[in-house]
């Protein structure tokens, strides 16, 4: 049991996704590209979740349509809702992302009735003992945002739950 070091080591938001993300990839997490984005200047870590949850409740959106991800740079709330209006559905930039955190609150609620245990979260110690482009891992660090995730998780769950 127990999480492994995973194949992309970038810094914090990577390993935080993994633990955390609705699918415990780097596929519909933001982690390392945020990573690669916050070189020498990474978020404070109580800010982190906010940050991932904004890009993977994007990302839901995009992948609900089969937009590749890798074109996730084009697709922004913008050219999304005008391509969907072009196909008679009239969808708002804001209605876009409120879609999205449904979607992500949804699968966070689902993850925890079938078990998932955002307190039971742990971290490898081996990603503590390798450098990432951000340095050694600061464990104190990735508790912190540990416990900001958990607390963010529960509560968009209970969102989904209110019907927003």
């Amino acid at each position: 049991g127990g999480n492994e070091m995973a194949g992309y080591h970038t810094g914090p938001a990577a390993y935080l996704n993994y633990a955390f993300g609705a699918r415990h990839s780097h596929l519909d997490s933001a982690g390392y590209s945020l990573d690669q984005k916050t070189i020498g200047k990474a978020p404070q870590a109580e800010e982190l979740p906010q940050r991932l949850v904004e890009e993977e409740s994007w990302r839901q959106v995009l992948t609900s349509l089969v937009i590749c991800l890798f074109a996730r740079e084009v697709y922004k709330p913008d050219i999304v809702s005008s391509a969907l209006r072009v196909a008679g559905f009239e969808l708002g930039q804001d209605d876009l992302v409120k879609l999205g955190r449904k979607i992500l609150a949804n699968k966070y609620r689902l993850k925890l009735e079938l078990g998932f245990k955002p307190e039971e979260v742990s971290f490898p110690r081996r990603i503590f003992e390798t450098p990432t482009p951000h340095g050694r891992l600061d464990p104190a660090y990735m508790e912190r945002a540990k416990a900001a995730y958990a607390e963010l998780l529960l509560r968009l769950v209970e969102e989904a739950r209110k019907g927003y």
